[in-house]
């Protein structure tokens, strides 16, 4: 009979050839896995490919703005095989955009270091960044790492310190493209349905927290503001507040105007803003004064660089506002160099003043496109129409090339004397006029 310690001996014996067997085991197990690694890489058609076709066929299946989600690409693409992951992670296109969503308070270490390595493999790429809600305190020390690199941002924003934890980051001497959301209070998530935000303090910005943004970004060609209002902007001059200028900036949208719903936000900030290089301007609200948007023209040099004016006077009953020939003379006539100027208006007007001024030679000599958008349906506003195409767009040294007439008030064909419409149709066809006269879906022309 054996005895107690050779029982233990022999126990000892059998685990340790168990392990070994084990051992055995798990090397079998990963010569079998690298073989079906290796038999899988000959089968799958990504492997007969070139790196560079397969790169782009991973950057056509990413969407523009990824968020590091592992369920989707480009993340998914890191855990199909080995292969996949080689092509993903060698190629820093992939990696060069990111969009972060409303971040908890706690976030997970994990996930700072996905951020860490999802722009780091973008290596010296620049890079577009999309930031819900503001920045993570976590994400501060992320976002200056990168931050010289990032050539596009958008950001959208509930209170002003989010913009101080952006800039606060800065500089971004790389930022070419800025876009600045303001998201309000959703009706469905307050407490009165009918909630309104004019009167509340909190809803307002400081112009001086978005110029200080504009600081942050000297190379900046193309920035964007929407929904945002300023706190006491018509005292920033009066008070002494002086006008900050950005050399580079071609292209400011002040909210996006449009003939039905359009997002607007306060033009206020250009009293604090000298911009030379400015091309296009889109504006909304109309919060400012005829005489305030003069000086900033006045102020940026903008009759020689203006090309494009979209403007939106639908929001305010601003007697001010009504355009008028003096008002038309006074603001738009220095635009000499003007190419397009579209108007979008809600209210009753004097089109009689509007486009008898428009028919002037030397009011905006350069004028190319004319949208205008508003409550036209008499026949008398119809002729109005054709004569101002027949004086600037008609003869070799005229300059009028489009004109789109969109009515508010739905108009009927016949509202159209028949004269005015089959003159409007010679202009197409013999002078090359494009022409757009009727409501939003239908060109009677």
């Amino acid at each position: 009979m054996e005895s107690v310690e050779d029982i233990h001996k022999r126990i000892a014996e059998l685990s340790s050839a168990i392990d070994l067997q084990l051992d055995v085991l798990k090397s079998l197990e990963k010569r079998r896995s690298v073989a079906r690694r290796t038999l899988n890489s000959r089968l799958d058609p990504m492997a007969r490919l070139p790196v560079e076709i397969a790169s782009e066929i991973f950057i056509r299946c990413t969407p523009d703005s990824p968020s590091p989600v592992f369920t989707e690409e480009p993340l998914k693409f890191l855990h199909v095989c080995q292969l996949w992951r080689r092509i993903a992670v060698s190629c820093p296109s992939l990696w060069a955009s990111i969009q972060l969503k409303q971040l908890g308070p706690d976030l997970d270490p994990d996930f700072l270091k996905t951020c860490w390595d999802w722009l780091g493999r973008a290596r010296a790429l620049p890079l577009s960044l999309s930031l819900h809600e503001g920045v993570h305190y976590l994400l501060s020390g992320w976002l200056k790492h990168f931050g010289r690199q990032i050539a596009h941002m958008e950001l959208r924003l509930s209170e002003e310190s989010q913009v101080y934890g952006v800039r606060t980051q800065g500089p971004f001497p790389l930022l070419q493209t800025m876009k600045i959301q303001y998201l309000k209070e959703d009706p469905a998530d307050s407490e009165s349905e009918t909630s309104d935000d004019t009167d509340d303090p909190s809803s307002f910005y400081f112009i001086s927290s978005s110029i200080a943004m504009l600081l942050a970004a000297p190379l900046l060609v193309e920035c964007t503001f929407d929904s945002v209002r300023y706190l006491y902007a018509n005292d920033h001059l009066r008070q002494g507040g002086s006008r900050m200028t950005h050399t580079s900036l071609r292209h400011l949208r002040l909210g996006t105007p449009s003939p039905g719903s359009h997002s607007s936000n306060s033009a206020g900030i250009l009293l604090g803003l000298n911009l030379p290089a400015l091309e296009t301007l889109h504006l909304t609200d109309l919060d400012i004064s005829p005489e305030d948007l003069t000086s900033f023209f006045a102020a940026s040099g903008s009759p020689s660089s203006l090309q494009a004016l979209h403007m939106s006077i639908s929001r305010f009953e601003n007697a001010e506002w009504r355009l008028s020939t003096q008002l038309l003379n006074s603001c738009f006539r220095p635009l000499g160099a003007l190419r397009t100027l579209e108007l979008f208006h809600g209210l009753e007007i004097d089109y009689i003043a509007l486009l008898s001024v428009m028919r002037a030679q030397d009011f905006l000599p350069h004028l190319q496109h004319l949208p205008i958008h508003g409550r036209f349906g008499t026949p008398q506003h119809w002729k109005l129409v054709l004569e101002t195409m027949l004086a600037r767009g008609v003869g070799t040294e005229r300059s009028l090339r489009s004109v789109k007439v969109i009515s508010t008030v739905v108009p009927k064909k016949t509202d159209l004397p028949v004269e005015v419409l089959e003159r409007m149709r010679e202009l197409v066809k013999e002078e090359g006029m494009s022409i757009y006269v009727g409501s939003i879906s239908t060109n009677f022309v």
